[in-house]
């Protein structure tokens, strides 16, 4: 396996039952991982990240490492809720802005924002450097490509349908499936081309992902705040130079 691969959930109780054919499929993911990084990208794997929707096998995060080690430097907790990513990445770090110009740059109600100001400033998702006026912290905001994987032995529409509700917040999707007769996997790589996801089908590819960032900027931050959650206790800064 390529050493840019951090693989950095430590085992938690609860989790999830896993089918032995399909961990079987989790070496090949890896892979997929891997191949669809490069050797001037930085890759790090989350295993079983909890996403804003649903559990991804693998979460690939493709470059960001900087960013990465300056959100974990941050003493700010993950902002897990929607409408407070939304708020952060609306937000700049140095440009004050009211309320009101964070509702017209969302473009949701003033009453939505003015209601989750104070639970953000009292986490630090957001300084109120005037009366009124709010900035939000250094380190908060997208981290690289998010990418979602997914291994699944069989029922190929299972895992199409599982893949695109992770792509509400992923930048995009790899299915790594088992096995499918010709027809199914002539049926499932036109559903996958649609998307811009990638499909792997017994070890080959068939399809790779746009891996370049396609997701707005709110949701890339939501989607790079759970990747904090789950990284925060295991994930390895890089080494000062």
């Amino acid at each position: 396996m390529n050493a840019n691969v951090a693989d950095t959930l430590k085992p938690r109780a609860g989790k999830r039952f896993q089918p032995t054919k399909e961990l079987a499929l989790h070496d090949p993911a890896l892979r997929a991982c891997v191949d669809i990084s490069s050797p001037r990208r930085d890759l790090t794997v989350v295993r079983e990240m909890t996403g804003p929707y649903g559990i991804p096998d693998f979460t690939a995060i493709i470059g960001g490492r900087s960013e990465l080690d300056a959100r974990l430097a941050c003493p700010v907790p993950p902002l897990l809720n929607e409408i407070d990513c939304a708020i952060a990445a609306a937000a700049h770090v140095r440009a004050a802005r009211t309320a009101e110009s964070l509702a017209r740059s969302i473009g949701w109600p003033v009453a939505t924002i003015s209601r989750r100001i104070p639970h953000l400033l009292k986490s630090g998702g957001l300084n109120e450097i005037r009366p009124g006026r709010y900035v939000r912290p250094e380190g908060i905001g997208p981290v690289g490509s998010i990418i979602a994987v997914e291994a699944k032995v069989e029922d190929w529409r299972q895992a199409l349908r599982q893949v695109r509700t992770y792509a509400v917040w992923a930048d995009s999707y790899i299915v790594v499936m088992g096995n499918l007769s010709d027809r199914s996997a002539e049926r499932m790589l036109a559903e996958v081309e649609k998307d811009g996801g990638g499909l792997v089908l017994a070890d080959s590819w068939l399809l790779r992902p746009n891996t370049r960032p396609t997701q707005e900027r709110r949701r890339r931050v939501w989607a790079a705040e759970h990747a904090l959650a789950a990284l925060r206790e295991s994930y390895q800064p890089s080494p000062a130079p």
